[in-house]
């Protein structure tokens, strides 16, 4: 398996064939989120219909296996917009689909200064958030692979977890 990971944004058509071609077999889709102003506040502004453009395109040049990064915790997020975002991404069909919790840690990272904490969840919230996402993914079919991981039964992380042969770290 070849994988990369690309901002959706950037797959055109000849970047996608390219892809292909050299014989990448995963594309992974840092999405992060679809609401307009989640997204927003962390300037990464990108629409489902963009994201559902660019896994047509890899699909299209033979890149069969999709992976989708989304996250919870992100500035504005809340119950209604983590179940839009959960329908929206298994709408997408990906393979996997990674559960991230968004760390605000802007002593390290300068640009997150820009996010006002008060539009952050707190902890009670987070929490709800990335069980909601389970949740969604689960009720759609996925297994869930560790701790923030979910893939589809006959993905081969699913079929060696069920197998008991899986060695996975977080590298």
């Amino acid at each position: 398996e070849i994988a990369v990971e690309i901002d959706p944004r950037n797959l055109t058509d000849d970047l996608a064939a390219a892809y292909g071609q050299s014989g990448v077999t995963r594309v992974s889709f840092g999405v992060q989120d679809f609401d307009d102003k989640v997204m927003k506040a962390v300037n990464r502004e990108q629409s489902y219909d963009l994201v559902a453009a660019a896994s047509d395109r890899a699909r299209k040049a033979g890149i069969a296996g999709l992976n989708v990064d989304v996250m919870y915790g992100l500035p504005y997020q809340n119950e209604t917009t983590m179940r839009d975002l959960a329908q929206k991404v298994v709408s997408l069909s990906p393979d996997r689909i990674a559960l991230f919790g968004y760390a605000h840690v802007p002593w390290m990272k300068k640009h997150m200064r820009l996010i006002p904490e008060q539009a952050l969840p707190d902890n009670d919230l987070r929490f709800d958030l990335f069980e909601i996402g389970a949740a969604a993914l689960e009720s759609a079919g996925y297994i869930p692979v560790g701790i923030d991981h979910f893939a589809q039964p006959d993905d081969d992380l699913a079929k060696s977890l069920r197998a008991g042969t899986m060695r996975r770290n977080f590298q």
